[in-house]
């Protein structure tokens, strides 16, 4: 049995719609995307035990500094850029406030050429 051309038509595009709504409604809400906040505010940090464990520099910086956190790179054993992804400047402000109050993890947290030791 053929379908007339006229129904077709609008059979695939009523598929077409469907097909879209489906994908929309199926994908995961955005919470904290780290593409979706403002531009992240690299740091450079100066451990008091030297690592090269990149995931665990990273995890450590997140949990400590309450924001998500992507590791960049290391310049020695000591010390490693990483990225903060914050919503807003206040966010990022305490979060590195965090970072250098951790003066048993972090001996310097350096913003954007900024040098300044962590916490006594």
């Amino acid at each position: 049995m053929s379908v007339p051309p006229r129904s077709a038509a609008a059979a695939a595009a009523a598929a077409c719609t469907l097909v879209a709504a489906l994908a929309s409604a199926c994908s995961a809400p955005r919470s904290r995307d780290v593409g979706a906040e403002a531009p992240p505010l690299r740091v450079m940090v100066k451990l008091v035990r030297g690592s090269e464990d990149a995931g665990a520099i990273g995890a450590q910086a997140g949990r400590i500094a309450g924001v998500p956190v992507s590791y960049a790179a290391a310049t020695s054993a000591q010390w490693h850029a990483i990225a903060l992804h914050c919503v807003s400047t206040a966010e990022c402000d305490a979060a590195v406030a965090r970072l250098r109050a951790a003066s048993s993890v972090y001996q310097a947290v350096e913003i954007e050429g900024r040098k300044m030791p962590a916490a006594s």
